[in-house]
């Protein structure tokens, strides 16, 4: 096999911050990319980002799924990397996270699709009381019932410039001297954004990687304080930190969580019940050959 994919990739929902940086993977491997968004008009946004591109953009939405199948006819790959943080309305989370994977599957099947990849996250669960949590997990048993050989990533929280943690708090900084502390004790393992592109490549390349899971997480396991406190230090600014129990966060969230993007929700302060770290001993980075990027290098870059 030559250095380069040189393959035609379908990525649906890649027009997110992990998005742009497997496209800059993509493109250097000469992939010709038909990318889904449900951004109208992304096309300009790309032909900006990566001036003479080979992407072309299909605008879809979660109630035509067919748009999907009508344009993968002949691709060699699927990258589903759709998600959504929040409802917009009720149910939301298993029409995302469940039907579109199990779409996906079943159309990988019927048109010979060689490879589908499927990014999911860390720690769901058919069992857990989160919403998000229980979507996703679903939504993998379901894309590996139809399609057996699919692969399926599970990254921790992913930072990297314009992420939704790091880069939230880095906003309210901006804003408050204080900054929230919900769930000081709870654990994380960030992954970089490029680590986690880097593995979809790996996965396209390589057929050796025989395992339908992958594991992504970092080398370090901080406490969402912890990550806050790094955060501070490399932005050489000082803020009290102000520890909160998710338990009464509910409270708040249950009415923000109707705002159109909501800063935190109830199920997002359920999903903080619970550590988001490596504990199945799966395949993981060093698996795939991937070096580990360092989290406070990485950061001093953005910050």
């Amino acid at each position: 096999m030559g250095t380069n994919i040189n393959k035609k990739i379908a990525v649906i929902g890649g027009s997110g911050f992990l998005g742009k940086s497997l496209l800059k993977l993509l493109l250097n491997e000469n992939a010709e990319i038909i990318l889904f968004t449900r951004k109208k008009n992304h096309q300009k946004n790309l032909n900006k980002i990566f001036p003479d591109n080979n992407i072309k953009c299909i605008q879809w939405n979660i109630n035509n799924l067919n748009i999907i199948e009508e344009n993968i006819k002949n691709v060699d790959c699927i990258i589903n990397l759709c998600g959504i943080l929040f409802e917009n309305k009720s149910g939301d989370f298993f029409r995302v996270h469940t039907d579109v994977p199990a779409f996906l599957g079943k159309i990988s099947l019927k048109h010979k699709v060689k490879t589908l990849i499927h990014v999911s996250a860390l720690g769901v669960s058919t069992n857990s009381e989160s919403k998000y949590s229980r979507s996703k997990a679903e939504g993998e048993n379901q894309l590996l019932k139809h399609f057996p050989n699919g692969k399926i990533l599970r990254p921790s929280l992913i930072y990297g410039k314009g992420d939704n943690f790091f880069g939230q708090f880095s906003d309210m900084t901006k804003i408050f001297p204080f900054l929230p502390v919900i769930s000081r004790s709870t654990k994380f393992q960030p992954v970089f954004v490029d680590d986690v592109a880097k593995a979809i490549i790996k996965l396209l390349k390589d057929r050796k990687n025989k395992s339908n899971i992958y594991e992504l997480a970092g080398d370090i396991i901080y406490s969402f304080e912890e990550l806050l406190k790094i955060l501070l230090e490399i932005k050489n600014i000082k803020r009290f930190l102000i520890p909160l129990n998710p338990k009464l966060m509910m409270i708040p969230a249950f009415f923000l969580q109707n705002l159109p993007k909501p800063p935190f929700t109830v199920d997002q302060m359920i999903l903080l019940k619970t550590d988001n770290i490596l504990k199945n001993g799966l395949p993981g980075l060093k698996d795939l050959g991937i070096k580990i990027s360092d989290m406070k290098t990485e950061l001093l870059k953005i910050y």
